[in-house]
């Protein structure tokens, strides 16, 4: 079942596929002539979201492949100096800046630390890969903030993923002497109003009290 009003997707037994044709000059560097994948979800939102993102990051990949070539007649016509810079980036993968932020802050920090990185770097590559830190685009920003909230995340959990990329990617810029990267600074994330966040509610006593005797009972390590 093709989706007529989002490019690129179609449903399968409820779930929605990615599907790209490779461009006939580009055939070479492919061994099928069409990208079809599972996008893994039955969520409309969510699959749009996503297609969105892999089909602009096909863009750029076929951009890349085009560029390299020696004899393309593409380069007199290409004046987007970011879309030059993303071919010539020296700057680490987001992965790689993640490995370097832990290996200097991640020392004698709680497990919950380590976490937190990796969960927000994982979740930031499941939708728009692993790029260098400074290929990111601001487009590229927003498809992930949209994304977050549309799986449900709370707007404080998407303040803190966001506080944590920015963290990693401004540690690492300092470290290696990369161009700043402010493609993740500034994002609209919701007005804050007050008695908006969902409080959640303490915890019983009885409660409490409850697995305080049962983790007795089974001699709990604090």
């Amino acid at each position: 079942m093709v989706v007529h009003s989002a490019p690129y997707l179609f449903r399968k037994r409820g779930v929605y596929y990615f599907s790209r044709r490779v461009p006939k000059d580009l055939l070479d560097h492919y061994d099928r002539d069409k990208i079809v994948f599972s996008l893994r979800t039955k969520s409309s939102k969510a699959a749009k979201v996503k297609a969105a993102s892999l089909a602009s990051q096909l863009e750029e990949d076929w951009l890349t492949i085009r560029w390299r070539s020696k004899d393309t007649p593409l380069r007199k016509f290409l004046k987007d100096k970011a879309a030059e810079a993303r071919v010539s980036s020296t700057a680490p993968l987001i992965t790689e800046a993640g490995s370097i932020y832990l290996r200097a802050k991640g020392t004698n920090r709680p497990v919950t630390f380590r976490t937190a990185v990796e969960r927000a770097i994982g979740k930031l590559t499941d939708l728009l890969g692993d790029k260098p830190i400074d290929t990111y685009t601001r487009h590229d920003v927003n498809l992930f903030r949209d994304a977050c909230f549309e799986r449900g995340l709370s707007k404080g959990s998407v303040v803190r993923m966001f506080g944590t990329l920015r963290a990693v990617i401004n540690f690492t810029t300092r470290e290696l002497g990369v161009d700043d990267v402010v493609s993740f600074s500034g994002i609209y994330l919701g007005d804050t109003v007050e008695g908006s966040e969902a409080k959640r509610p303490t915890i019983p006593m009885d409660v409490m009290r409850s697995v305080q005797s049962e983790c007795r009972s089974i001699d709990d390590e604090a």
